[in-house]
């Protein structure tokens, strides 16, 4: 009995470690279109899968048109993540509130609100997502969704500022002057 329960104890640990996986880490696609009507949008879609299955996605949606524009409209999601050789399973849990960075002044509220449901739907009408990868490297992500389309990611490394350290500038050093010896 007390040999059972310590596969049992060994297996559980085994099972609860973090994931060592090429997938873990941070990704990030950029996307731009112009429409008929000369709207142009950028999306920036940002994916964080953490070594314990969970994940973050962040949307930001930029949109101009003429003078009327939004700048990073924020759409975040969250769940749980599994990996199986070339399948991708993600699950999101968690819709948050968009909100967005600056919106001109000529954009109506409604507007605003039916461009964040509309990522929002997005996210929401397929809470799960079976994924293919179809491209794993250091660098690179690439996956298929169901309906076949293809998404390619790259690997991205977050800029963090280096804290300012002032620089000890040295003094010159000034020469004293030497003075001949006099004979007299």
């Amino acid at each position: 009995m007390k040999h059972l329960l310590a596969v049992l104890m060994a297996t559980l640990f085994v099972h609860a470690q973090p994931v060592h996986d090429m997938t873990v880490g941070d990704w990030n696609t950029v996307t731009t279109s112009t429409s008929e009507n000369h709207t142009y949008v950028t999306e920036k879609e940002f994916l964080n899968l953490k070594p314990d299955h969970t994940f973050e996605i962040m949307i930001l949606v930029s949109l101009k048109k003429g003078e009327h524009f939004v700048k990073d409209l924020q759409v975040k999601a969250s769940g749980i993540w599994k990996r199986y050789i070339t399948t991708l399973v993600v699950v999101i849990n968690k819709i948050e509130v968009p909100f967005a960075k600056e919106v001109s002044n000529t954009i109506t509220p409604q507007s605003l609100q039916a461009l964040a449901s509309t990522y929002q739907a997005r996210l929401r009408g397929n809470p799960i997502r079976i994924n293919t990868i179809t491209l794993l490297t250091k660098d690179k992500l690439t996956i298929v969704n169901e309906k076949g389309i293809k998404t390619e990611y790259t690997r991205y490394i977050p800029v963090t500022p280096k804290p300012v350290v002032p620089q000890k500038i040295p003094t010159p050093k000034i020469p004293t002057p030497r003075i001949p010896k006099q004979r007299f």
